[in-house]
């Protein structure tokens, strides 16, 4: 098996094993605890997320999960890696602990998105904007939200929905199969409701919607979960 090593000019390294069936990313990180925090390896392939602590404790920190012990993975724009598992925190009866790994450099997540994509269900929450392609259309917005809202573009495509945005950690890129509904009260306004924990998602559109766009997008995300719809109907009848 080919081996290929890659550095950036921030000290990143990242490991790519080839043929891609078999490729796993490794990235240095940080994860902080209760009691300080500590450096090592996070690993990313095909069956899951590790963690190996590097440096002189007696007991590292070393952590595995397999996709069944994970509830939600996050990729964002580099800066953080979340899992949450379902182990409860030992302190709060009941939470599932979460666990932040800080990656050293910002590295571009974009290559493990491709790679888990097709791996992985409506667990995995991506917090990258994948505009690759022609978008079916695409309207500036705001996300409202009850802290504080956020900007970009929300666009369109033939098989994902995805909302760009320049802030930190806003972005996402939806497949159809991660969105749970959606819904308008009008031409601005478009909420996404998704399968990420609390994913409901109302934006401000600032041009008005296409009744058709709208149409079609229901269409498209309602017809895998078997609903009757009037049309096919008729069409069926003729």
């Amino acid at each position: 098996m080919e081996l290929r090593t890659q550095k950036t000019t921030l000290g990143l390294i990242v490991l790519l094993l080839v043929p891609a069936a078999c490729a796993a990313y490794e990235f240095p990180a940080r994860h902080d605890h209760w009691r300080g925090g500590c450096a090592g390896m996070l690993k990313i392939d095909t069956d899951g997320v590790s963690f190996s602590q590097i440096g002189n404790k007696k007991t590292p920190h070393r952590w595995t999960w397999n996709w069944t012990q994970i509830q939600q993975l996050e990729i964002g724009d580099g800066r953080m890696v979340r899992l949450l598992g379902y182990r409860d925190r030992p302190w709060l009866a009941g939470k599932d602990q979460p666990f932040d790994f800080y990656l050293d450099g910002r590295p571009d997540l974009t290559p493990v998105y491709q790679l888990l994509r097709g791996h992985l269900d409506q667990r995995f929450v991506v917090r990258l904007a994948d505009m690759s392609g022609h978008p079916l259309w695409q309207l500036p917005v705001k996300r409202l939200a009850a802290v504080r809202g956020t900007e970009g573009t929300l666009a369109v495509f033939p098989d994902r929905v995805v909302y760009q945005s320049a802030s930190p950690w806003a972005s996402r890129t939806w497949r159809d199969a991660d969105i749970e509904s959606i819904s308008t009260a009008g031409p601005f306004q478009l909420t996404v409701t998704t399968l990420e924990r609390g994913g409901s998602f109302d934006f401000q559109l600032r041009q008005s919607l296409p009744p058709d766009n709208y149409q079609a997008l229901w269409l498209r995300l309602n017809r895998p979960k078997g609903l009757a719809i009037l049309s096919d109907s008729k069409e069926s009848n003729r």
